[in-house]
């Protein structure tokens, strides 16, 4: 007897490009890259969508509904303004790779919101499965972290930054992944059963939460479980009663035992400080971020409508100088991220930038609240909605001191709670216009290709980057040198911290005693990032091995003028007029000289006490020079 053949499943092609698109484009990453996350998760995406639109395209060709939707053409606006400040950005190398991103978010959106209009039931399972596979993912790798770091030090912030990073690249950005997944798993979750290993997977996201200390997601969870409580009660009876006569007065009882915290200010806990908001406006942490804002807003004045383009905050903002960061003064610590996304588009796309960016959320977070409160709607779209709502508050808070436009990931999370929010209120935003489908197919192939590209390139030059930084630690100059030149390409010109690739080549001709290359390349740095001290300082060093000292006088007062503190630029003006002959002036450079105010460590003082020799030893043969 012929057995019965099994059906095919006709929405194969769907489920597959799902878990290409949300399951590998939230974990894809390459070991060999400086960041293993970011260049590798954009060039998998960018394949993973263009593969999942090759699956879909014969169904969605014929059944697919291309009508535009409103916030169909905002999503479309906004990745055609970051595309536009591309021409007016300090780096195109730079600003083509982070306005690319804006071109997956509309990609996913409108893939995910295709898929909901063709299969929405099957879409809601595999999602379901995706999400949960995700997060017990990463909730794995986070456990063998914090069980690592506990075992070496303990559970302190400072050990954390060392330890747990989960999948995306520091704690914060895990912290971040682990509130949008504990969301999307309520999302998703909410038309199947609620069993144990569901409800132990919510409890154990909030654990690990709670555990990586970060304020900015404790703050997002709070009001977004205080939103979705307040407006469940509002929309279900029967909830209204759980909430006042539990979860409210849980709620005061929470409130009071954080008074209690507060009064106590859990001095020498790390937790119970991370806990407390107090503690945040005494930390290091609350005081760089009120000099970065600080110094934007000077930069803002400069460009006040359209900013200074995609992706060159990093390079415009030491101009305003450094003076009054410590860490970025005395320790070189160098910042790529406004650590605030919108700080950053209000500086890379001034005012209009912001105005439409923070309208993007308006629109989809009363659209959503919109459908809460449509009687007509069935008590789970409703539900959805409340949830999705609270997810986009979530997002607003932790942008406002975070950075999750700049992950792959995070942009995968608000394609969905975009994509849902439209969704759910279709009626909202009637259809004006019909996407003709050869353009459709186009712009996904333009946006797929070129990305695929940028992100060879941009994964090519990380991996000779971390081979160019070994070598240059090991001085093995002539490595350096051929690893520099490997890395350099149109698409990928500096390293994680805005150092040009060509300032490492100009490090090893330097030290090979090849002048008149290290010079080229160090004039070559000095163009692509005319504010990078470091840069700024060794080109001067290198004219002086030239005898251009006249030359060299400038770019060391430059140097100065964006880090005070430099000391190594006052050495190296003090010699330069020593070499000219204007010993007077020499030893005033010596004298500004200034130690490390308040040495936190052994290193920070054995370097007070090699500038003290140095300055004496350099000093005395200035002043036998005077006699």
């Amino acid at each position: 007897m012929r057995q019965k053949q099994p059906t095919p499943d006709p929405n194969r092609a769907w489920r597959i490009a799902l878990w290409l698109v949300f399951f590998g484009g939230m974990l894809f990453f390459w070991p060999a890259c400086l960041d293993r996350y970011l260049a590798p998760r954009f060039f998998f995406l960018s394949a993973a969508l263009g593969v999942s639109f090759w699956l879909i395209w014969k169904d969605l060709r014929a059944n697919g509904d291309w009508r535009l939707q409103v916030f169909d053409l905002l999503l479309l606006g906004w990745n055609g303004l970051n595309l536009a400040s591309i021409t007016w950005a300090f780096s195109w190398s730079e600003g083509i790779f982070y306005a690319q991103k804006t071109g997956l978010l509309f990609l996913a959106y409108w893939f995910f919101r295709q898929t909901l209009l063709r299969h929405e039931p099957m879409v809601r399972q595999t999602m379901r499965q995706v999400v949960t596979a995700v997060s017990w993912v990463v909730a794995s790798v986070l456990i063998a972290q914090l069980l690592w770091a506990f075992a070496q030090h303990g559970l302190d912030n400072d050990t954390l930054y060392e330890y747990a990073s989960g999948l995306s690249g520091n704690k914060s950005l895990a912290s971040d992944l682990l509130f949008f997944l504990l969301v999307l798993n309520l999302i998703f979750n909410q038309q199947s059963p609620k069993n144990n290993r569901f409800w132990g997977l919510i409890g154990l996201q909030v654990l690990l939460i709670l555990l990586l200390q970060t304020r900015t997601v404790y703050v997002a969870l709070a009001a977004g479980a205080g939103f979705y409580f307040i407006g469940r009660s509002v929309i279900d009876l029967n909830f209204r009663q759980l909430f006042v006569k539990k979860i409210l007065p849980a709620g005061v009882l929470a409130i009071g035992l954080l008074m209690a915290l507060l009064a106590w200010k859990g001095q020498g806990n790390s937790l119970a400080e991370r806990l407390n908001p107090l503690t945040y406006l005494e930390s290091q942490t609350a005081n760089e971020r009120r000099f970065v804002w600080y110094k934007t807003e000077l930069l803002n004045q400069d460009h006040p409508w359209i900013g200074v383009g995609s992706g060159s905050w990093k390079f415009w903002f030491p101009s305003k100088s450094l003076e009054g960061g410590y860490r970025m003064e005395e320790q070189n610590v160098v910042f790529t991220r406004a650590h605030n996304d919108y700080v950053e588009i209000r500086a890379e796309m001034g005012l209009m930038g912001l105005l439409y960016f923070c309208t993007l959320f308006l629109i989809a977070f009363l659209a959503c609240v919109w459908s809460v409160f449509r009687k007509d709607n069935s008590p789970e779209r409703r539900h959805e909605s409340l949830l999705v709502s609270a997810g986009l508050l979530g997002y607003c808070i932790i942008q406002f001191f975070d950075f999750p436009r700049e992950r792959v990931e995070l942009q995968l999370v608000l394609a969905v709670l975009f994509a849902l929010a439209v969704y759910d209120s279709k009626k909202l935003q009637p259809s004006r216009l019909e996407f003709p489908k050869p353009l459709l197919l186009v712009i996904a192939a333009v946006i797929v290709v070129f990305n695929l590209l940028i992100g060879f390139y941009r994964m090519k030059g990380e991996i000779h980057n971390v081979k160019l930084m070994d070598a240059q630690s090991k001085g093995k100059w002539n490595a350096l040198v051929q690893e520099s030149n490997a890395a350099e390409n149109t698409f990928y010109e500096y390293s994680d911290v805005a150092i040009p690739l060509a300032w490492h080549e100009g490090i090893g001709w330097y030290q090979l005693k090849q002048m008149d290359k290290a010079v080229t390349a160090f004039e070559k740095a000095y163009q692509l990032n005319p504010w990078s001290f470091q840069v700024i300082n060794n080109y001067a060093s290198a004219l002086v091995q030239k005898k251009r000292y006249r030359d060299a006088v400038p770019l060391y007062e430059q140097t100065l003028a964006i880090n005070p503190s430099f000391d190594d630029a006052k050495f190296n003006l003090s010699h330069v007029f020593y070499q000219l002959n204007d010993y007077p002036q020499a030893l005033e450079w010596l004298n500004r000289i200034d130690t490390i105010v308040q040495p936190a460590n052994p290193q920070d003082r054995e370097t007070n006490r090699r500038t003290l020799a140095r300055q004496a030893e350099f000093r005395k043969t200035i002043l036998e020079k005077m006699k």
